[in-house]
C-alpha cells in the first residue's frame, strides 16, 4: 500500500502561484501600520507625503525615540556612535551610523529580484499545494513554507467522499506514515522532530473509489542561526513599551521578514481575539493569510478592516484593506469550497 501511494504521490509537481505569493508583495502596504488613534512622529506621514519603512528605537539626534520615518529620512547619531533602527522590510534591527534610511532598511529580496509581484504573479513559485486535482488534499497548516516550530500542527482540506487520510513526512532525519480518520493531525510525539535547516516532505494522500488523490508540499525548517536573530529582534521590541497592537505589528514584521507566516497569524490572531480596533491588524491578518493560501480566512479579516477603517474614518488603510480585499475576493471566486 505505502509503495502505490508514494508512487502516486511522486506525480504531484509544484505549480505557479495562484494566491500565496501575490499577496506577499502587499508587504509594502505594512509598513508603519498603527492605528488611526496613535500619535506617530514621521517625515511627511501624516500628510500623506510617504511610507514608513522604519522605526527609531533610540540614538538619533533629531528623531524622537519610536519615530516612524520614510526611506529618505536622514540617520543623525551622535558623533561616533549609531543610532539603533528597527527595518520593516527587513523585519530585523540594525545599527547605523550614516546615510538614509533607505539605503540601510530596503531589503535585496529575492522575491524583488525575481520579479514576483502583483504585476508579475508568473514570476512567484509556490511549494505549498494545491496541485492538478482541486479535490486533493491540501495542506492548511502550518501556514505558509518556513517554520520555526519542529513538531507543527498539520491540517489540510477535506476530500470529499474520502473517510480518512495518509500523511507522510520525509526527510533528514524523518520518515513516518500515519492514517488519520479526520483532518488534522498533531505532530506525533513518538516521531524525530524536524530539523532546523532542512527541507521536508509533507504528502497528504486519500482514496476515492480506485482512485488515490495526494497532495504534495515543502516544509523548511528555519535555520537555527536566523531562528536565533528572529528570537532576539522579538525579544529587544518587548522591551520598548509600546501598545499591544502596536508590538504585535512589528512581531509581524519580524515573522513576516523570515517568511514564518504561521507565527505572524499567531500574534495578529491573538490581538483579534481581544477585540483590537486597530484596522491594521485585520488588514495584515488578511495578507498573511492570502500567503498562506487561505483566501477565506484572507477576505473575513479585510472586511473586519474595512469595517473599522470606516468607523475610524482611517483612509489610509481603508484603501490598503480595500485593496487586499479585492484580490481576495477574485481568489475566492476561483475556489470550489472553505477547506
Amino acid at each position: 500500500m505505502q509503495t502505490v501511494l508514494k508512487s502516486a504521490n511522486r506525480t504531484k509537481k509544484c505549480i505557479p502561484i495562484q494566491v500565496a505569493a501575490i499577496a506577499s508583495t502587499l508587504l509594502c502596504s505594512n509598513l508603519g501600520a498603527s492605528g488611526q488613534t496613535q500619535r506617530i512622529a514621521t517625515q511627511n506621514f501624516q500628510s500623506g507625503g510617504c511610507e514608513p519603512i522604519a522605526k527609531i528605537i533610540e540614538g538619533d539626534r533629531h528623531w524622537p525615540k519610536l519615530s516612524k520615518v520614510c526611506k529618505s529620512a536622514q540617520i543623525n547619531p551622535e558623533p561616533g556612535a549609531t543610532v539603533e533602527v528597527f527595518c520593516y522590510l527587513r523585519g530585523s534591527i540594525l545599527q547605523v551610523s550614516a546615510g538614509t534610511i533607505g539605503a540601510q532598511c530596503l531589503p535585496p529580496s529575492a522575491r524583488e529580484k525575481s520579479g514576483c509581484s502583483l504585476q508579475n504573479e508568473h514570476n512567484c513559485i509556490n511549494i505549498k499545494g494545491p496541485n492538478s486535482d482541486p479535490d486533493a488534499p491540501k495542506l492548511i497548516t502550518p501556514y505558509g513554507v518556513t517554520s520555526i516550530n519542529p513538531r507543527p500542527m498539520l491540517s489540510w482540506a477535506t476530500t470529499p467522499g474520502a473517510s480518512s487520510y495518509i500523511v507522510q513526512v520525509e526527510g533528514i532525519g524523518v520518515s513516518w506514515s500515519l492514517s488519520v480518520p479526520n483532518t488534522r493531525l498533531p505532530y506525533p510525539k513518538d516521531q524525530p522532530a524536524l530539523q532546523t535547516g532542512n527541507v521536508y516532505d509533507v504528502n497528504i494522500i486519500t482514496k476515492r473509489g480506485e482512485k488515490f488523490i495526494a497532495s504534495q508540499s515543502l516544509l523548511v525548517l528555519l535555520p537555527e542561526d536566523r531562528a536565533q536573530q528572529v528570537a532576539t529582534t522579538i525579544k529587544r521590541l518587548q522591551t520598548l513599551q509600546e501598545s499591544p497592537d502596536e508590538l504585535a505589528i512589528d512581531m509581524d514584521a519580524v515573522y513576516n521578514g523570515q517568511g514564518l507566516i504561521d507565527e505572524s497569524i499567531a500574534v495578529l490572531s491573538a490581538r483579534t481575539k481581544v477585540s483590537s480596533q486597530n484596522p491594521a491588524i485585520y488588514r495584515l491578518l488578511g495578507e498573511r493569510y492570502l500567503q498562506g493560501n487561505s483566501v477565506f480566512a484572507a477576505s473575513s479579516a479585510y472586511k473586519s478592516a474595512i469595517a473599522l477603517a470606516q468607523k475610524l474614518n482611517n483612509t489610509d488603510e481603508l484603501a490598503k484593506a480595500q485593496a487586499g480585499a479585492e484580490i481576495a475576493a477574485i481568489a475566492v471566486s476561483g475556489t470550489k469550497t472553505d477547506p
